[in-house]
């Protein structure tokens, strides 16, 4: 379980608690898991169009740090989720 996830839990549950439905919301959390992996491809994948505009290193910068942070939000989805 992740520290920042637990660190920002309801306050009115205790840490045992919290991962047990945390872990149990795998069949609901897939659907986020799988998205996120076709938005991360999607921003991974260089496109002619990526060369449009005269700063496109600033464009691909964005593009892989926005990919670094679904990558990070997937590191936090219980491990029944990564399939």
């Amino acid at each position: 379980m992740n520290k920042l996830l637990l660190n920002n839990k309801p306050k009115d549950i205790s840490n045992e608690e919290f991962t047990k439905m945390w872990n149990n919301s795998t069949y609901v959390l897939e659907t986020l898991y799988n998205t996120l992996l076709v938005l991360n491809k999607e921003l991974t994948t260089t496109k002619k169009d990526d060369f449009d505009c005269p700063n496109h290193y600033a464009k691909l910068a964005f593009n892989l740090g926005q990919s670094k942070v679904i990558e990070q939000i997937v590191s936090m989805l219980p491990d029944g989720v990564k399939r």
